[in-house]
Order: structure tokens, then C-alpha cells, then sequence
């Protein structure tokens, strides 16, 4: 210990102490860099994954990571993962919906998160779920109508599931089939409006069939263009796509169906990491810029998601097409219905809706 005196000691303790505050102060600040690391983030295709780089990606490029998408829809990156265990992961986080998000965290495929590397997490109302992936934003599902047709037909707007069993609706209704996202909710609305629930669908099914739809929607897009074209003007689907339809220049309206005290039905998608990734650290940082104010704010507009960030959704609160068709407010968001996915057996689910539209 030649020549280290306790004033010297304590200098170099000071200045190493310095160090790590600095270092952790500029990680929280955004200033980690990533240099020579490649992040591989399953998200879904098309436009989805151009506006998760846009708003995302390219801040973390910029502290020098690499970002290579895997687009597919949750079940499908689910399936990629599978099939390749044993060997090296082809993704390294990935957006889960629901039920993927379910299946993934009881059989071990996600890391464990903390909230240490997460500091944008105080800023939203949510929590890190079951210790294994993050709610990223809501996915608001409703029913979306034609406001120019109903308008010009003098067609009543529902005010819940149960409505579109009027005769009216049926030649230009459609409903999402088992395959589409917004059928799990839609269900369960229906089969609790009829005495059943999650672990019950049947009532639901049965009322879904007596609506006698145009047709079961299994796409989005397909249903999209049906609605542009005024084949379908009413169907049971998300907020969202209002939003993006409205942007686009058409008259679109929802409605937030009721159901008892409950007004709205919310289902959160998450970020997950996946469990043996060697880019565990990137990949909380990818996190954790998603749910960065601006970011959630800048990705809910055009892409018509509610975000989990506080302050984000006081921004959208007054943008006239988010604020029309969102719920944004806490007071609202505490009404509203979210599915109990513990209770689905999917299934007997699946099987159990095809008997009964088959049949």
C-alpha cells in the first residue's frame, strides 16, 4: 500500500463512486450505448413495425444498437421460438398478446424483469406482470359503425353486444371470428350479458350466431376495405381502427358497449424477453423506450392504441380523434371490462365456436 494515504484512499473512493453515479445517471439519461449489439424484436408486420422503428428503434440506434425485426403475429413468434429450443433463440423480445403472453410465462420461455432498469415504468399505471413482461398499451375494444351511413339510413347506434341482435344490423354487420383478436372479448361480453363467462363462452357463441351476421371476419384488412366500401357498417371491433379510418379521411363512429356498471372492454399487449437471450440488457432498454412518454404518445396517434403512459395519455386527451374515440381518462379506464384469460381453456374454446356456427 505504498504511497496510498487515507486522503488518497478516500479521493479514489470518492471518484469511483462518481464514476458509477455519473454511469447510471447517463443509462437513465438514454446515453447507454449498444455498440456491436443486435436486438432481434418480434413485433406484427406492415405498417405496425414501421412505426415501432420510427419511434422506438431509431433512438436506440442511435446509442449504436442493431435492430432486426421478426414481424409475425404473437402466436407465430411463439411458434419460432419453439421450434427452435435447444438451440440459439431466434428472437430476443417480443409483443405478446393475452393468451400468448399466458402460455409463454407458464412454460418458462420469459426472463425474469425488475424494475430497476425500467424507470419510464413510474410512469405509467401499470406493473411489471407476474414478474415476467410489461403491459405496453390497451387494446380498446368496441363497436365500430359507419357514421356516415347510419347517419343517412336513420339506423340506430347499439349501446351494447346484445343490440346487434336487432334485424336491422345483420345484412351489413359482421363479427370476428376465433382466429381474430377482437373475438375473445366480443364473446365474453356476450356470454356474460348471458349468464355465462370466460370458462362458459357457449351463451356467447349462441348470441354471436342469432345476430345472423353478413360474415365471420377472420382479417382486419379484409374487413377494412368491406367497410370503406359499405358492405359491412357495424361490426365488433377495436377503437383503433376507427382511428386509423377517420385519419384516412372516412366518418366513422364507436361505441363503448356497456354491460352492467362496466362501460368498455380493455386488453393489454405486453413486451416480453425471451428466456436464454445474451441481449438481456438491450432488450430492457427497448422496453423502457417504449414506454417513454413521446414515444407512447407518437405510436398510440397513428397506429390507435391507448397508452399505459400517465402522461402520454393527457396529451392525447386533446387530440380531437383520439379523445373522440379513446378511452383515455383513469376514471373511465376503472369502468371498463378486461378479460380473465386464467379462465379460457382456448381450446375447447375454438372447438366448442365452430360446432355452434357449423351447426
Amino acid at each position: 500500500m505504498s504511497g496510498l494515504t487515507r486522503r488518497t484512499f478516500t479521493a479514489a473512493a470518492l471518484a469511483s463512486t462518481g464514476l458509477l453515479l455519473n454511469t447510471k445517471r447517463l443509462r437513465a439519461q438514454g446515453s447507454q450505448r449498444f455498440d456491436g449489439v443486435t436486438l432481434r424484436v418480434g413485433v406484427f408486420g406492415g405498417s405496425w413495425k414501421d412505426a415501432v422503428q420510427t419511434i422506438v428503434g431509431s433512438k436506440l440506434e442511435a446509442q449504436g444498437l442493431k435492430i432486426e425485426y421478426v414481424a409475425g403475429n404473437p402466436a407465430e413468434n411463439f411458434a419460432k421460438i419453439v421450434a427452435a429450443r435447444g438451440a440459439a433463440v431466434p428472437i430476443d423480445i417480443m409483443e405478446l398478446d393475452p393468451p400468448t403472453r399466458i402460455a409463454m410465462a407458464r412454460n418458462n420461455f420469459l426472463e425474469d424483469l425488475s424494475e430497476e432498469p425500467l424507470p419510464n415504468l413510474k410512469k405509467t399505471s401499470v406493473s411489471i406482470a407476474e414478474g415476467k413482461s410489461v403491459p405496453l398499451y390497451m387494446v380498446q375494444n368496441c363497436i365500430v359503425y359507419r357514421a356516415d351511413r347510419f347517419e343517412a339510413d336513420k339506423t340506430p347506434v347499439p349501446k351494447t353486444l346484445m343490440d346487434l341482435q336487432n334485424p336491422v344490423y345483420g345484412p351489413h354487420l359482421a363479427f370476428p371470428d376465433v382466429v381474430n383478436p377482437q373475438h375473445w372479448p366480443a364473446v365474453t361480453l356476450l356470454a356474460k350479458a348471458n349468464g355465462g363467462n370466460e370458462s362458459d363462452p357457449e351463451p356467447g357463441f349462441a348470441a354471436a350466431k342469432a345476430m345472423k351476421p353478413l360474415y365471420y371476419y377472420s382479417s382486419a384488412v379484409e374487413l377494412a376495405q368491406k367497410m370503406s366500401m359499405g358492405d359491412v357498417t357495424v361490426a365488433p371491433w377495436h377503437a383503433g381502427m376507427a382511428v386509423r379510418l377517420t385519419n384516412a379521411g372516412q366518418k366513422f363512429g364507436v361505441v363503448h358497449p356497456t354491460l352492467g356498471d362496466k362501460r368498455g372492454e380493455v386488453e393489454y399487449n405486453h413486451l416480453g424477453i425471451i428466456k436464454g437471450t445474451k441481449n438481456k440488457e438491450a432488450a430492457a432498454a427497448f422496453i423502457n423506450q417504449f414506454l417513454d412518454t413521446q414515444s407512447q404518445a407518437d405510436f398510440a396517434r397513428p397506429m390507435g392504441v391507448a397508452p399505459v403512459n400517465v402522461e402520454a395519455r393527457s396529451q392525447l386527451s386533446t387530440d380531437p380523434v383520439m379523445s373522440r374515440f379513446m378511452l383515455l381518462s383513469e376514471a373511465d379506464l376503472a369502468k371498463a371490462y378486461t378479460m380473465d384469460w386464467n379462465k379460457v381453456n382456448a381450446e375447447k374454446w375454438r372447438a366448442s365456436w365452430l360446432r355452434t356456427i357449423n351447426g
